[in-house]
């Protein structure tokens, strides 16, 4: 098991592929987590009655969010706790962790003498490429998710040369 999140060894692009499958696999407690959290905070401001939820007036609950808008947001922002974001953080460590460790065995694979270049230079792209994508609503932002399609087949079915991976 210690192997899947250490940063050496080469895999293959099916291997890449079904590792990109397991961290979807790996990140459901953070998303039971974050329903949680969205759960509780409607369940707060709505006012639900845990005893009686038949008294819950769905209009009502709409009316307040539409007539104070800042309120919502603000009640929102308040209701994240260091619990929550501790919890949320710690549950996305290991998906992190194993996502990071995938890319650096892939990128090994494809480009071995010069890995540690590229896998730098990927994680710079790809993280410049969701900063502009969330925030333009252009041709840009449609021009960089094109780009991060184009790194992921290629990282999935560019042929590495390697016969016998190790990782």
């Amino acid at each position: 098991m210690k192997k899947f999140f250490q940063f050496s060894g080469t895999i293959s692009g099916t291997t890449y592929f079904l590792r990109i499958l397991f961290s979807i696999v790996l990140s459901i407690p953070a998303m039971i987590i974050i329903f949680a959290f969205f759960g509780m905070f409607a369940i707060e401001y709505a006012e639900i009655d845990m005893q009686n939820p038949e008294g819950f007036d769905q209009k009502a609950f709409e009316e307040k969010i539409e007539s104070n808008p800042d309120d919502f947001l603000e009640a929102l922002k308040t209701s994240f706790t260091p619990f929550w974001i501790i919890t949320i953080i710690v549950s996305l460590i290991p998906v992190i962790w194993f996502g990071m460790a995938s890319y650096y065995k892939r990128v090994s694979a494809l480009f071995y003498d010069n890995r540690l270049n590229v896998f730098a230079g990927l994680i710079v792209f790809e993280i410049a490429a969701d900063i502009i994508v969330l925030n333009n609503d252009n041709w840009i932002g449609n021009v960089f998710i094109g780009a991060q399609l184009l790194v992921l087949l290629f990282m999935l079915f560019k042929n590495s040369g390697i016969e016998e991976h190790e990782g």
